[in-house]
Parts: structure tokens; C-alpha cells; sequence
């Protein structure tokens, strides 16, 4: 009997140790480095969220569709996590033409932002592809204003390590949790 029980606490601990969910998250994608501009008009460079986990998502301004259902989701992301220093929200305008730091100031003033936890970023037509089509995954913005409605999370190591749902409330909350995990 003695035997059995220390076989249960031995399965019970060896089986907890090291199941955290950040372990189980996929490891995608090592972000590159790039350079953008935030909507006050600054420099935004990468490095700024070194050692940070960060969601991101990809939006414009004139969107008639998902954008601003997606930019008042991630206030209500950034409202759970703005006391957390070491959480970013990036938001990456994919219609860099239109949207100029100002004009991207005003949408982020609608929506709660920016604040020092949510950045709204737009740069160059090839910077923004590259991310969003070749690195995120998410869009193509070739000749087209195709992006997706999935927000996605960077580990504090620059790795993509996951994709959620904007539309979907367990989406959210596993998200939440997954960037509690990677903290």
C-alpha cells in the first residue's frame, strides 16, 4: 500500500513538472528585426519589445469590415493587461498609403490607444508585407487589402507562439492565458 501511494505522488509530480502551457505552445517563427513609425510620428524599432511578450494584429484605419471590431477587442485585452510590464499589444496597419501617423493617432484615440502597453505602427509597403505575409503569415498585400481578423503572440524571445481568433470569447481568454504562461 505504502508503495502504491508513493507511486501516485511520484506520477503526480513528475507529471506536473514542466506541463506548463507555454511548453505546449507551438514555436513558429523567429520574428526578424524591423523598423516602423508609431502613430506619434517616432521611430519604432523591434528591439523595443525585446523581453516582452507581445500580441499583435494586423488593421486599417478605413476598414470597413472586422478592423474595429478587432482594435476594440484589443482595448479590451489591453484594459486586462495594462498593469503588466513585460506585455506589449502591437497593432500594424496593413494600408501604410492611406495611414500616416496622424491619421492612425486619430483611429487609436477612438479605440482607447495608444498607451505605453499598445503601439499603432505603419512603415513602409515592404515592411509591412514582409510581416504580415511572410513572417505572421496573415495577409498579402500585393496588389490587394487582404490581412486576417486572428490575433497573434510573440514570446519574449521574438518567437511567434501562437494564433486566436478575435471573434471567438475562448479565443480570447486562451490567449490571455497563454500570455500569463509566456510572462
Amino acid at each position: 500500500m505504502r508503495l502504491f501511494a508513493l507511486s501516485i505522488l511520484l506520477v503526480s509530480v513528475l507529471g506536473s513538472w514542466g506541463c506548463g502551457r507555454s511548453k505546449a505552445l507551438p514555436d513558429y517563427e523567429t520574428i526578424p528585426p524591423f523598423q516602423m513609425t508609431d502613430s506619434e510620428g517616432h521611430v519604432f524599432k523591434s528591439q523595443q519589445l525585446a523581453g516582452k511578450v507581445w500580441a499583435v494584429d494586423f488593421i486599417y484605419t478605413h476598414c470597413p469590415g472586422p478592423c474595429p471590431m478587432m482594435t476594440s477587442q484589443m482595448h479590451r485585452i489591453e484594459q486586462k493587461v495594462r498593469n503588466e510590464p513585460d506585455v506589449r499589444l502591437v497593432s500594424i496597419s496593413v494600408d501604410p498609403d492611406r495611414d500616416t501617423p496622424p491619421v492612425l493617432q486619430e483611429f487609436a484615440r477612438k479605440f482607447g490607444g495608444p498607451t505605453p502597453r499598445w503601439v499603432f505602427l505603419t512603415g513602409s509597403p515592404e515592411t509591412v508585407h514582409l510581416l504580415a505575409h511572410d513572417v505572421f503569415k496573415v495577409g498579402d498585400l500585393i496588389k490587394t487589402m487582404d490581412h486576417s481578423t486572428k490575433f497573434m503572440v510573440v514570446d519574449k524571445r521574438g518567437h511567434l507562439r501562437g494564433y486566436y481568433s478575435t471573434f471567438d470569447a475562448d479565443g480570447i481568454q486562451q490567449m490571455l492565458m497563454d500570455i500569463e504562461a509566456l510572462r
